[in-house]
């Protein structure tokens, strides 16, 4: 699988990725305090865990940390850990406000996130509501500041995510580690492989020969290029356009004055929500005149996807898919 590696991004664009919720404002979507501090000690030896299954010891970015061996009551402090806890087959207990945004994942997910209890916005956990749902386990990826002080709740591992530019599927990869699902997600990993040679053997000729760009529509008169999903379109193997610096993800911020720079591409692919309709900002960007007089979108090669936000492995075949659908039209 080729590798495309999402660097330090600026940090209002770190922030933008933060969380469903966030990205949900940034897209014009709607969506429906702790303290403490010091280091957990990742010293203390092996004991029965809380239902007597034991424990062991993960090595995380806040330290080597003991967690059960199958923790059965894990509260995430992110939405982006609940779409990958559910990839791995366990739908935690908590999670934070929005996290069920039915307009930004796929029906099956929706239904097993919807009725789970919430734990208060991403960034600010209500460490009450978090000790009245008697986690296991605590899993984190944003915000080791708030969630250090709920070490004395249930054990928390933390994954930089925020600050690392690491890839979707690497800190999906670490999440399983914690949780003793590694080989659930080996096969999820060898079939989005699978997929992507596939679509790599049957349209070779396109994808060396075209390039392309992913966006979606910004505030005040500006879009963004590159979503997430351009990881998986880098996987695919295709060459992104557009001045979208190397190993960037997104989101790059330019003007409606700018949309020229779209000229090079040979294929757009802009987001939509599962409703199969554009957000309010995406919809103006798709509704001006500079857009609309593009050689591609007059080509009918402007294709709207809605598994922008790589979360886990299937968001990333949903991409794979969309993309294959889009390589056959140009």
């Amino acid at each position: 699988m080729s590798r495309s590696h999402v660097t330090r991004l600026p940090l209002a664009r770190r922030q933008l990725l933060g969380g469903l919720t966030a990205t949900a404002a940034v897209l014009g979507l709607s969506a429906c305090g702790v303290s403490g501090s010091g280091d957990q000690d990742g010293d203390s030896a092996k004991s029965d865990g809380g239902d007597g299954g034991g424990t062991r010891k993960v090595k995380a970015d806040n330290g080597t940390i003991e967690v059960p061996v199958d923790p059965q009551r894990i509260v995430v402090l992110e939405n982006y850990d609940a779409l990958m806890l559910v990839e791995l087959g366990i739908v935690p207990v908590g999670v934070p406000d929005g996290a069920a945004a039915e307009k930004l994942m796929p029906a099956e997910i929706y239904e097993k996130l919807k009725g789970v209890k919430t734990i208060g916005a991403s960034g600010s956990p209500n460490s009450q509501a978090i000790a009245a749902l008697e986690p296991d386990l605590i899993i984190d990826q944003f915000w080791k500041d708030k969630s250090a002080g709920l070490k004395k709740i249930a054990p928390v591992v933390y994954f930089d995510w925020h600050t690392s530019g690491s890839l979707w599927h690497e800190q999906i990869a670490k999440i399983a580690g914690a949780v003793g699902r590694e080989d659930r997600l080996t096969k999820l990993k060898k079939r989005y492989e699978a997929r992507l040679e596939e679509v790599q053997k049957n349209y070779r000729k396109q994808i060396d020969s075209t390039k392309w760009i992913s966006l979606s529509g910004g505030p005040n008169g500006k879009f963004f290029i590159g979503t997430p999903m351009a990881t998986v379109m880098r996987d695919v193997g295709l060459t992104m356009g557009a001045g979208l610096p190397d190993k960037e993800a997104g989101f790059v911020t330019k003007s409606y004055e700018e949309i020229e720079d779209l000229r090079d591409c040979d294929g757009i692919i802009y987001s939509v929500q599962y409703d199969d309709r554009p957000t309010p900002p995406t919809q103006a960007l798709l509704d001006h005149k500079l857009w609309k007089q593009l050689p591609t979108v007059k080509g009918g090669r402007a294709f709207p996807s809605k598994h922008f936000l790589m979360a886990n492995y299937t968001f990333a075949l949903g991409a794979v898919d969309e993309i294959e659908a889009a390589l056959k039209k140009v």
